[in-house]
């Protein structure tokens, strides 16, 4: 009679083990997995606001300008205009490659980056030139800037740090701008 003692079932309590176990791997796993998924989202949203912030860094820098051309020494003028239209070639590129940059990133923010980009040169550009067109200042008392009026440039401003915050936003960005289109009626179709 005792070897059937281990022919017997197993018991009731081993079993009931079991079906907690596994749910709790199952818990366990998804947990993982979603803890890997949103760590690589997260890490990804740190890299594109950097990249974001220099793009619309790169647009500043190249509105200054009109200023540092204005300001450039007289003393030596060739010097300094290679010196200004080395710098300035530099931001230019800097201001391509982003274009480029940002259309890979996320092609609505890249559009956006685009819009403001042109407007941008149309904008400063045409101060630049001016700003080559008149002398120098010579004197610390004409240091000081004339009124540029950038103005014309909110609206791109905006529109781009509008599709940044869109495209960093934790509800899907093309959902975002439906919902502001609807209850604004503001939002441009693209």
């Amino acid at each position: 009679m005792s070897g059937l003692l281990f022919l017997a079932p197993p018991v009731a309590s081993d079993s009931a083990w079991v079906a907690p176990t596994i749910v709790i791997s199952i818990v366990a796993l998804a947990v993982s997995v979603a803890t890997f998924f949103l760590a690589g989202r997260r890490a990804r949203l740190d890299r594109q606001r950097q990249v974001f912030a220099d793009a619309f860094e790169a647009v500043m820098e190249y509105r200054e300008y009109p200023f540092i051309v204005r300001r450039r020494s007289p003393e030596e003028p060739a010097k300094e205009r290679q010196r200004i239209a080395g710098e300035l070639s530099k931001v230019q590129a800097r201001l391509n490659a982003f274009k480029a940059r940002l259309l890979v990133e996320d092609l609505h923010v890249g559009q956006r980056y685009a819009e403001l980009v042109k407007k941008t040169r149309q904008i400063a550009g045409a101060m630049i030139k001016a700003a080559w067109d008149n002398p120098p200042v010579s004197a610390d008392e004409d240091r000081h800037a004339p009124k540029y009026d950038f103005s014309e440039l909110d609206r791109p401003d905006n529109d781009y740090l509008r599709a940044v915050a869109d495209h960093l936003g934790w509800l899907y960005a093309p959902l975002r701008r439906t919902f502001r289109g609807r209850n604004q009626g503001t939002e441009r179709p693209e």
